[in-house]
């Protein structure tokens, strides 16, 4: 099973095929989509991802993630703990 597509996306919208939901932020995930709320974990541009945001998505077992920094690229990446790991490949783009 593959994550849903992204549909279109422009600033501050983001649209995924087969949802009817328009998102600012979003994670999408094989079978699902959701909003991506940075408050749920304190997510700020600086110091960035946070590894709460991405245990969500890794837990149901992507092989690969891939985090966007935003149309200005001002979202910093993120550092993996030792403690989450990801049998996939991360990519920050």
């Amino acid at each position: 099973m593959t994550s849903p597509e992204i549909a279109s996306l422009s600033w501050g919208q983001m649209k995924v095929k087969g949802s009817n939901t328009t998102y600012k932020d979003c994670k999408v995930w094989p079978g699902g989509s959701r909003t991506w709320d940075w408050r749920e974990t304190g997510t700020e541009h600086s110091p960035g991802v946070q590894p709460a945001d991405v245990k969500e998505v890794v837990e149901k077992g992507v092989q690969t993630l891939v985090i966007g920094r935003g149309m200005s690229e001002a979202l910093k990446g993120l550092t993996l703990p030792p403690r989450l790991e990801c049998s996939g490949t991360i990519i920050t783009h």
